[in-house]
């Protein structure tokens, strides 16, 4: 069960919500800057989505920094890859699509456009009705960027569809900019943070796994009465664990 917040707290501090209906027969596309983003920002939605929906994540920058020990660019791009398919496994979602886009190491105007053109190849094959991608106003230079760089591709094609943003620890979402509740289970906790566990090449820089736990079990505690009952109010329980989401639909 998922919520979609939907009109601002009134002068009593209640909040307007509305459960959302299983969502099933979808073609999704997921869109991550790096190759753990998907399993930190959505992974316990993707793995759920998964069991009715064909979702595809599309990884922008296989990038070679940040990676641990000392290996040459192609071998720590390879390793990159090689864990997000080990996610994609674990969350039971479709094989990546790897892009490999040039503006990892440049951003100019001239790769920018070689991008969205590779951006829109794949948006115009898989014809997705939903698509992921991170907040758009992350302070990562190149999650920003990539978000920006679909949207633009989305605005020229006029896609039709709908948007979930999803949040990492780098840059989460005020108490103004999510709209999109999703409690996640035991077992879709288990599934994500495993998922999280095989991009090893990353952890051993930072504990995105405590990281990761420690925000969905924040917005457990505090979206109940922030989103859906409003403040002072009885509390509910969403579970042990939130994922929250900025959802937009398009129309044109």
């Amino acid at each position: 069960m998922s919520y979609l917040y939907f009109k601002k707290p009134s002068k009593k501090f209640y909040p307007t919500v509305k459960i959302v209906k299983k969502i099933t027969g979808k073609k999704i596309l997921a869109f991550a800057p790096h190759s753990d983003d998907l399993g930190i920002g959505a992974g316990g939605f993707l793995a759920q989505l998964a069991k009715t929906n064909i979702v595809k994540p599309v990884l922008g920058y296989s990038g070679f920094r940040g990676v641990a020990g000392e290996l040459s660019p192609r071998k720590a791009i390879r390793l990159r890859e090689e864990e997000m398919k080990k996610e994609a496994k674990i969350l039971k979602i479709r094989s990546p699509i790897f892009l490999q886009l040039t503006t990892y190491e440049k951003n100019t105007p001239q790769l920018r456009k070689a991008d969205k053109e590779k951006i829109k190849t794949v948006i115009r094959k898989e014809k997705p009705v939903i698509i992921f991608l991170s907040n758009q106003y992350d302070l990562h230079p190149r999650h920003k960027l990539l978000s920006r760089l679909i949207l633009d591709v989305l605005k020229g094609l006029k896609w039709k569809g709908e948007l979930f943003f999803y949040e990492i620890p780098w840059s989460v979402f005020s108490g103004n900019e999510f709209d999109f509740i999703v409690p996640l289970s035991s077992k879709l906790m288990k599934q994500k943070i495993n998922a999280i566990k095989v991009h090893k090449s990353q952890l051993k820089r930072t504990d995105f796994v405590r990281l990761s736990k420690a925000l969905l079990a924040l917005r457990a505690g505090m979206v109940p009465e922030q989103k859906i009952t409003g403040y002072g109010a009885d509390k509910i329980s969403l579970g042990e664990w939130v994922e929250v989401y900025k959802y937009t639909k398009l129309e044109s």
